[in-house]
């Protein structure tokens, strides 16, 4: 193997997680999700997201649990999607503090940890989202207080089609959205929300599936291309995917793709000089510390 395509390897290997961080997001989800089910109604909770469809990158943030609201709270789906919100927000307050709970327009999320670990180090889960929900038929309708209103999702349906793009490309589909995630966030999130970046390679990765490298290159030029279109929910039920990308964030993020593509071009002239350890320093200034340096 080459020095790039070690360097890859080892990449994949970092961004993997260990059995301390598997252990910790256990733990730590399982105390969430018994601290709601004592101040609400739950039908049943499941872990979703992108820890459900293992694509989660490290540090463990925004790890998703769905709670799946019993028919008892069946009135507050009647009610604006802010008062659920609400009073989760103060149920996880009183357990965990006012400083570690932090809303958002769909969950309600806690923060365990401030420091991120490096790649050296194994790290304990940073954050957690509670996505308070409602069964509608083999759907769920989730609440959107920016919308103001309840939005329907299916993460079984993002589920699916994971592993199916990860299934029709041998199993690498899963690995290279983790470093392109990753990637993502090593440079300031230019891609709201992280979810955006597996839409993207749903669509713009395809096979026949050459080499991370390559791919890599390939999805950074054609997302600069297409950041600005409207994506869609994979599950065609919510609003898109795409709708926190204004058309200011859309021309910040298409600015750092080109320039992602345009490192990795040099990447890839440098390797095929026979430069390998260049190429390794130049995807290392693209993809962050987290690739190795040599």
């Amino acid at each position: 193997m080459s020095k790039v395509s070690d360097a890859f390897a080892t990449f994949k290997s970092r961004l993997e997680l260990t059995k301390t961080e598997q252990d910790d997001a256990s733990r730590r989800q399982k105390d969430v999700r018994a601290t709601v089910q004592a101040s609400f109604d739950v039908d049943h909770d499941f872990l979703a997201g992108s820890y459900g469809r293992h694509t989660k990158t490290k540090p463990l943030k925004d790890i998703d649990i769905f709670v799946v609201l019993g028919t008892k709270e069946s009135e507050r789906r009647k009610a604006h999607p802010k008062a659920v919100l609400d009073d989760l927000e103060a149920c996880l307050v009183d357990a965990y503090g006012r400083d570690q709970v932090v809303r958002d327009r769909r969950c309600v999320t806690v923060w365990f940890e401030k420091r991120n670990q490096t790649q050296h180090e194994d790290g304990k889960v940073v954050s957690l989202d509670v996505v308070p929900a409602f069964a509608s038929g083999s759907d769920y309708e989730i609440p959107d207080e920016q919308l103001g209103t309840w939005i329907k999702t299916n993460p079984a349906t993002h589920n699916d089609l994971t592993t199916a793009k990860n299934r029709d490309l041998s199993g690498n589909w899963v690995p290279l959205v983790k470093m392109l995630k990753s990637w993502n966030r090593a440079n300031g999130k230019p891609i709201e929300p992280s979810f955006l970046v597996e839409v993207m390679a749903l669509d713009l990765i395809d096979g026949p599936f050459n080499t991370f490298p390559d791919e890599a290159r390939r999805f950074f030029a054609a997302a600069a291309a297409s950041v600005n279109e409207d994506w869609a929910d994979p599950a065609h039920l919510g609003p898109p995917v795409s709708d926190e990308m204004t058309p200011v964030l859309c021309s910040a993020a298409r600015l750092k793709l080109e320039a992602a593509e345009m490192a990795a071009t040099r990447a890839y002239r440098a390797e095929a000089r026979g430069r390998e350890g260049e190429a390794v320093r130049i995807w290392r200034e693209v993809f962050g510390e987290f690739f190795p340096a040599s």
